[in-house]
């Protein structure tokens, strides 16, 4: 069965407002009649969008869908024309400043990881504990337990073994677990990961995805990506942007079906737009798995 514009499935959004998650709470993440616009362009055009509390979404679509414009709207690096964002149930994000956000519980990692290189494994988590506080930096002194909680954040990215090397003697799939890793050590209630497999191995990409539903479990997760390989394996739910919309939702198997996805990656002339061949896992021999950038 393919999704539809007037059916999305629950915690989809509709034209008329976001569509209540399906166990019938408040929902983590709820984006309601969002608009961006950038010198007379509307990149997100009155986006209705909802996420539920330990759910792992993954966010697709062509290029200029207003991805990547979604995540930085969501984590205060642009601000909207129209619409708010309600966080946690109630706060509203527009109204808050980045530096706040933090502490609110939303965390965001970028295409390309960002490790304080000359430190430790274990001392860049340190660091980033002392952002959920008012005394940064080594010099803070690690609470009751903190130490602890640094340790079995590395078990769980699976960087234990390494908590005493210098982070920039790591792989590139390694430094990307550590960034991920310094958010988790903060224990937020939204993670927000832009291409997080980019660059990466098929072994890294694997661990990187069996990492990414272990955390599912315990908070929600929004991941915006680009191998459509690695989003076939690993989501459950898919949401698919076109010019500022939700487009469709649901399974990856159903959307790759929603005749409407197929005509926006398609356009109106197939055999001069790849983009419909790599969204059903088709590509020509070395071409890259990707839909494009915002």
């Amino acid at each position: 069965m393919t999704t539809s514009r007037s059916n999305l499935p629950a915690g989809a959004a509709s034209s008329n407002g976001p569509v209540p998650v399906p166990d019938g709470s408040k929902p983590i993440l709820s984006v309601e009649n969002l608009t961006v616009s950038f010198d007379g362009f509307t990149v997100l055009d009155e986006l209705n969008f909802a996420m539920a509390y330990g759910e792992m979404r993954f966010l697709i679509g062509p290029n200029g869908a207003g991805k990547t414009t979604l995540i930085d709207v969501i984590t205060g690096k642009s601000k909207p024309s129209k619409g708010r964002i309600i966080f946690d149930g109630s706060i509203d994000l527009g109204r808050r400043q980045e530096h706040q956000l933090v502490r609110l519980g939303v965390g965001r990692k970028f295409q390309t990881p960002s490790v304080y290189a000359s430190l430790t494994v274990y001392e860049n988590l340190e660091v980033m504990l002392g952002f959920r506080s008012k005394v940064t930096g080594l010099a803070r002194k690690l609470r009751r337990g903190e130490g602890d909680r640094i340790m079995d954040t590395l078990e769980q990215v699976g960087l234990s073994h390494r908590a005493k090397d210098v982070a920039g003697g790591l792989s590139h799939g390694e430094k990307q677990w550590l960034e991920i890793g310094m958010l988790l050590v903060q224990e937020p209630k939204l993670l927000l990961l832009d291409e997080p497999v980019a660059g990466m191995t098929r072994r890294e990409r694997d661990r990187t995805g069996e990492l990414l539903q272990s955390i599912g479990g315990e908070r929600s997760v929004l991941v915006v990506e680009h191998d459509m390989d690695f989003v076939r394996q690993f989501a459950q739910t898919v949401t698919v942007l076109h010019l500022g919309k939700v487009l469709s939702q649901g399974g990856m198997e159903d959307v790759q079906q929603d005749p409407e996805v197929i005509r926006a990656y398609l356009g109106n002339n197939r055999s001069q737009r790849p983009e419909a061949g790599r969204l059903n896992g088709q590509r020509e021999a070395g071409e890259p798995v990707a839909l494009g950038v915002d």
